[in-house]
């Protein structure tokens, strides 16, 4: 049986992509190849595995059920192999030379990264980071299909196999225009709020329910205004309320600059809050890598930030 064993990694990639895209043409794009290439390789393995990995019938292209079976423990070797690479490189003092693929989500990246890249460079210039702007949810799938090596993003998302490590935890902060009621207020209560022109996030974003959650209007009619908006982009809804009003919930990083006709107004104790951290593989193969972007993220927040106690926070989830 041992002689069926006889594949490359190259094309365990292969059938990652066609997995991945469903579609041949598009899996050999991304793999650099010609499709003829791919093709011939994928039946290549097929032949010598004695299965048939993909129903080339269905459009897109679909696994078949033990190409199901088998899609799995393609991703394990493929790990497991880019691990011993990560390996020898530490073995020859190189441990902190290496790209790391890094999710963040779009409610942390427009205000992290101007501050993690110059970091980044200078404390660890053989760190490369290619880094995608995702949602929580397709971090999650990223990283169980290994497209991303760590995400930063809201925790905890309690997903199996995968870990998470703390960084920080950010405080909310109301963010209305100067000439709304609330900007009358010093400190709020989130019982004080109102639903009639709270400006939210769109669906999908994890920051969206737990804005709702401080607010207590999860499930309920959210706006009586005029217009209806929900955005994917914080910064929208700050030019939003500057220029037009209303109000909205900021985590701490992004209200570092607002515009001259708004204001932030703090909660009261117990402040409400999230908590930013790392999400990987368990015993990921480029630990020390994450451990060194770990140390560049820390350096680089704000002051305040790691001074907030967390005695003085109410958590959310998401």
């Amino acid at each position: 049986m041992l002689g069926r064993l006889n594949y490359s990694l190259t094309q365990l990639e292969y059938v990652l992509a066609v997995n991945k895209f469903g579609h041949f043409s598009k899996a050999a794009a991304a793999c650099h190849v010609s499709q003829p290439t791919l093709s011939m390789q994928l039946q290549k393995l097929e032949n010598d595995l004695g299965v048939v990995i993909f129903d080339r019938s269905k459009k897109p292209v679909l696994l078949t059920d033990v190409g199901h079976q088998l899609i799995e423990q393609i991703q394990k070797i493929l790990f497991e192999a880019r691990k011993m690479n990560q390996l020898i490189m530490i073995s020859q003092e190189r441990g902190l030379e290496g790209q790391l693929i890094l999710g963040v989500i779009p409610t942390i990246s427009p205000y992290l990264l101007p501050r993690l890249l110059p970091a980044v460079e200078k404390l660890f210039p053989g760190l490369r980071l290619k880094i995608l702007e995702l949602q929580t949810h397709q971090i999650i799938e990223h990283l169980n299909e290994d497209e991303l090596d760590v995400g930063v993003l809201a925790i905890p998302v309690e997903t199996p196999g995968l870990l998470e490590e703390a960084l920080y935890c950010e405080s909310f902060s109301i963010l209305c225009h100067k000439g709304h009621e609330l900007s009358a207020h010093k400190r709020i209560k989130s019982s004080t709020l109102k639903s009639e022109d709270l400006w939210l996030l769109e669906e999908g974003h994890c920051l969206r329910h737990q804005v709702l959650d401080v607010c207590a209007l999860r499930g309920n009619g959210i706006s009586k205004r005029k217009f209806s908006f929900e955005s994917g982009s914080l910064e929208t809804l700050k030019n939003l309320i500057e220029t037009y009003g209303g109000y909205t919930l900021l985590p701490a990083m992004a209200g570092q600059l607002i515009g001259r006709n708004s204001c932030l107004i703090p909660f009261e104790k117990p402040i409400p809050a999230r908590e930013i951290g790392f999400v990987f593989r368990r015993e990921h193969y480029k630990a020390e890598l994450i451990k060194a972007l770990r140390e560049a993220v820390l350096s680089c927040i704000p002051e305040e930030l790691r001074k907030t106690r967390r005695k003085d926070l109410e958590v959310l989830t998401i």
